[in-house]
Order: structure tokens, then sequence, then C-alpha cells
């Protein structure tokens, strides 16, 4: 199973591992960046994809792989992402807002990595919105939220890249930014599996098939693993305490 290197992620990947095992199978979770797990599975190198973005941010790889791989079932619908700001700002509600007001945010809007979908993204809202006198300013998640961190005990006005599930959320005081313009497409989020999955795997399928996910609980494991739990340990904690989903999920 493939698992890219977001927190979130370690959710469905791990909750998988455990139940699968309990369930007979030998589950290895292989760590990689978006576009190696979706050439791994293109070629069978792994057997499912757990974090498969559809439509937009992960539309250049869809165009390259989609026709490689199935999709088996959806964790999350209609993901939250985009660009927020503190509350405290109550007179920046948009983007038009945010685009009408660059002397305030000292003409900066903080994104992450460079070549990530959120930063594609925000390259093309800068565009749509015809804010030519931004600079997206890249950087890593973790000094991306320093900044907003930093902005908010300030008091300062920020923008950033911002979705969710993420512990952002619950750590500061944050608002998306309504979208009118429609830059910030909804995607869902996906598991994709080889072509022989469901043959070879059906149990692995049932599970994949019938596995969703609440926000709320992704971004209170992810509070958790800031405080030094494992992946792993929440999964088992998480499938002993919800054995009826479980059983749910199984089609039991």
């Amino acid at each position: 199973m493939g698992l890219d290197p977001y927190d979130y992620a370690t959710v469905p990947a791990y909750l998988s591992q455990v139940i699968l095992e309990q369930e007979g199978y030998n589950v290895e979770i292989e760590e990689a960046d978006v576009g190696i797990l979706y050439e791994a599975l293109s070629t069978q190198g792994i057997d499912a994809f757990i974090d498969v973005w559809r439509p937009n941010l992960h539309e250049s790889y869809l165009e390259k792989y989609d026709d490689t791989f199935e999709t088996a079932g959806t964790i999350f619908s209609d993901m939250p992402l985009g660009i927020a700001v503190p509350t405290y700002m109550e007179d920046i509600n948009s983007i038009e807002d945010l685009a009408k007001n660059a002397d305030l945010f000292e003409n900066e809007v903080y994104a992450i990595e460079p070549g990530s979908g959120m930063a594609l993204t925000t390259n093309a809202m800068i565009e749509d919105y015809e804010m030519d006198e931004f600079e997206v300013k890249n950087s890593t998640t973790a000094a991306m939220l320093t900044e907003v961190q930093n902005s908010i005990d300030d008091k300062e006005p920020i923008a950033f890249n911002a979705w969710r599930p993420h512990p952002m959320f619950v750590r500061f005081d944050i608002k998306f930014l309504e979208d009118p313009r429609n830059s910030w497409k909804l995607d869902d989020i996906e598991i994709g599996v080889t072509p022989s999955f469901e043959e070879d795997s059906p149990t692995a399928h049932t599970l994949f098939s019938n596995m969703d996910l609440d926000i709320d609980m992704v971004e209170q494991w992810l509070i958790s693993i800031d405080e030094g739990k494992t992946p792993r340990e929440l999964a088992e904690t998480w499938v002993e305490e919800n054995p009826d989903t479980v059983d749910q999920w199984l089609e039991k």
C-alpha cells in the first residue's frame, strides 16, 4: 500500500493495515512521494494508493496514469481546501477581498512546496483574480504554519494555503475565504487499486469500497501524532474501540 508524506493519509493507511492483518493479510506500507506512488500503482509495484485526489489537485497525475488503475472507494468527499486567514480579519471574507487589499498583506500569499497541487492552484488563483501585485511565498508546510503562528500571536494579517483534515483547524482560529471565481475546486479522496485487485484481494477491496472517514476524527488523530503517538498505535486503539464500524466496512 502506498503512503505519501502527508500525516492525514496515515489514517486510512494504518487503519487498513491493522484491519486487514486481523483478516489474515500481510500488509506493507510503502512511503514515497505522490508521483512515485502513481507510477508504482500503474506498474503494479504497489497494490493500492490511498490518497488519490480527483479531479483537480492530482489532475496532472490522473492525465498520465488514470487508465492504469481503478478506484475502489472514496474515503472523503468534497475536501475543503483553499486560502485561509485568521478570523480576527473580519473584513476579509473572500479571495476578492484579499485581492483588493494587497498592501494589508504586504503583497504576499503563503503556499506550500513549489510543484505541489496546492502551490500550482495558488498560482492559478493569482491569475484568476488578477492579483498581479502579489507574490506567492512557497515553503514547507511546517515553515508556512510557523509564519501563521507568528502572525496570529501578533494579530497581524496573513493569507495562506489551508486544507482539511489538518491540525491547523484545531490549533488556530482561522477561516476559509470564499472563492467566487472557483479557483479552488473541491476534490474527493479515493483509494486507487490495480485492475486485478478485486479478484486477488476481495476482502481488502470490500474494505476499501466501504471505508469513509470523519474529518474531525482525523484531525484529532493528527493532534495525537504531534503529541507522540504513532499511527500504528492510534490505528490499533481505534479498531479496538470501533468494532461495529469495522464490521460494516467489511460487510460482516
